[in-house]
C-alpha cells in the first residue's frame, strides 16, 4: 500500500492539512483536514505536529479505514469501539419506542440497577465482550441473592440487546448465548380455596377495588386486563364480556392501550347473572357520581369499568397494594393479586372443567401454558387414574 503523505495549508486564518490519497488504482485524491487550529505567530509548529500524528493514523490503518467506509460503515465501526455501557444506553434509548412504555422502563431499571454498573467496572468494548464476562456478571446476580427466574429476566435484556447489536452487524456472534443460561424454579402461587374466595368477596365488599376484585376472581383476569376492561366491551343484551383493552402503569400514570399480548389474548367470555347484576349497580353508581361531582369528576377516562371513586383509573400498583392491606386486615392468607386468576382456574380444574375450555377462559395462546401451570391442581383427575390401574390390576374388585 503507499504511503499516504501530506502538507499544510493556510486558509481564512487557519492551518489545513491537505492529504494526499490514493485508491485501488493508485489515483490521487486530496482531501483537506481543518487542524483546529489558528494561523497565528508560533502555531506552525503545532501544526506540523498535527498533521504528522494526522498521517500516522491514516497510514496505521484505522483512520483511512474510517475515511474509505460508508456512513452506515463508519457507526457499525464507531458502536464496535464502543464500551458496552455505552452501546446498551444507546440501545435502551431506540428500543424504548418499539415496545410497550412498561416494558422499556423495566428493560432500564433493569440496565441501570445492575448492568451498566458491572459493565463500567469491566471497561470492555463490545467488539471484546465474550460469554466468559456475561457468565461474570451472572455470578453477581447469584451472590446478591437473586432467584433464578430474576436472573433469568436480566439474562433476556442482554440477549436482546446483543441479539439486535448482531442483526446490525456491530458484533458478529452473540456473547449471551456463549454464556450459560441462569436456571429457574418455577413459581407455584397460592390458591383460594372457593371457600376463601367467598369470605374475600365478603371482607372486601366496601371496598373501591371490590369490583377488580370480584371480576378477577370471577374471570381470571390479568390484572392489565381488569382495569382495561371497557363498558363498550360489554354485551349486556348478549351476555358476553369482551377482553380487548389494557391498562399498564407508567412512570407518568396508568395508560390504556388498545393492543392485547397476544391474539389469544382477545376473547369473549359469557356474563354471569351475578357480575351482570354487579357491573349495572356500578354503571348506575358512576352516573350518579358524575352528575353530583359535577366538573371535579374525571370524564377522560368515562368508557373504563373499574375507576375510583373521583372517575379515574386505578393504578396497577394501587390494586396490588390495596389489595395485600385488605387481606392483612381481615387475617386473610397472603397471596398476590395474580394468584386470584390462579385460584379462578384452579376452580375450573378442580370441577373438571376440559383444559382447552380453561386455556381459552384465561387467553392463553398455547394449551400446554395452561396445562404446566394448573396440572398439578387437577386432583380428580389423579384420582381416577388410580382406580384405573387399581381395575387393571384387579385388586378393586
Amino acid at each position: 500500500m503507499r504511503r499516504i503523505t501530506g502538507h499544510l495549508r493556510e486558509e481564512n486564518g487557519k492551518w489545513y492539512a491537505i492529504v494526499n490519497h490514493y485508491d485501488t488504482e493508485g489515483k490521487r485524491k486530496v482531501k483537506w483536514h481543518n487542524l483546529d487550529l489558528p494561523m497565528t505567530k508560533g502555531n506552525k509548529k503545532e501544526a506540523q505536529h498535527r498533521l504528522q500524528r494526522l498521517l500516522d493514523q491514516i497510514n496505521t490503518g484505522d483512520l483511512y479505514l474510517m475515511e474509505n467506509m460508508t456512513p452506515a460503515e463508519r457507526e457499525r465501526h464507531r458502536l464496535a469501539e464502543s464500551l458496552v455501557e455505552d452501546y446498551l444506553l444507546e440501545w435502551i434509548e431506540s428500543h424504548s419506542k418499539k415496545v410497550a412504555a412498561t416494558t422499556a422502563e423495566q428493560y432500564r431499571r433493569y440496565l441501570e440497577l445492575r448492568v451498566i454498573p458491572f459493565f463500567k467496572e469491566l471497561h470492555v468494548k463490545m467488539k471484546e465482550v465474550t460469554g466468559d464476562e456475561i457468565n461474570a456478571f451472572y455470578e453477581t446476580l447469584v451472590a446478591d441473592g437473586l432467584k433464578g427466574t430474576s436472573q433469568q429476566r436480566y439474562h433476556g435484556v442482554l440477549h436482546k440487546a446483543f441479539k439486535d447489536a448482531m442483526k446490525r452487524r456491530i458484533i458478529p456472534s452473540n456473547p449471551v448465548e456463549q454464556a450459560d443460561r441462569p436456571r429457574s424454579v418455577p413459581y407455584i402461587g397460592e390458591y383460594y380455596t372457593a371457600t376463601e374466595i367467598k369470605k374475600l368477596l365478603e371482607v372486601a365488599r366496601n371496598e373501591d377495588i371490590y369490583l377488580v376484585i370480584a371480576l378477577t376472581a370471577h374471570y381470571g383476569l390479568r390484572r392489565s386486563e381488569v382495569l382495561g376492561l371497557k363498558w363498550s366491551a360489554i354485551d349486556f343484551e348478549g351476555d358476553m364480556i369482551h377482553v380487548r383493552h389494557k391498562v399498564l402503569g407508567t412512570p407518568e400514570g396508568p395508560v390504556g392501550y388498545d393492543v392485547m399480548k397476544t391474539v389469544s389474548s382477545h376473547r369473549a367470555l359469557g356474563l354471569s347473572p351475578a357480575i351482570k347484576a354487579l357491573l349495572l349497580a356500578e354503571r348506575e353508581k358512576q352516573q350518579e357520581r358524575a352528575k353530583v361531582l359535577g366538573n371535579a369528576y374525571c370524564r377522560k377516562d368515562a368508557d373504563y369499568v373499574c375507576l375510583n371513586a373521583l372517575g379515574e383509573l386505578f393504578t396497577p400498583d394501587y390494586v396490588s397494594n390495596r389489595f395485600a392491606t385488605i387481606l392483612r386486615q381481615n387475617d386473610l392468607k397472603h397471596i398476590r393479586f395474580h394468584d386470584l386468576r390462579h385460584s379462578c382456574a384452579s376452580l375450573l380444574v378442580a370441577q373438571g372443567v376440559q383444559m382447552k375450555l380453561i386455556q381459552q377462559w384465561l387467553g392463553h395462546s398455547n394449551i400446554s401454558t395452561t396445562a404446566n401451570i394448573y396440572s398439578h391442581v387437577d386432583v380428580a383427575s389423579t384420582f381416577q387414574c388410580a382406580m384405573t390401574i387399581d381395575e387393571v390390576l384387579g385388586e378393586g374388585k
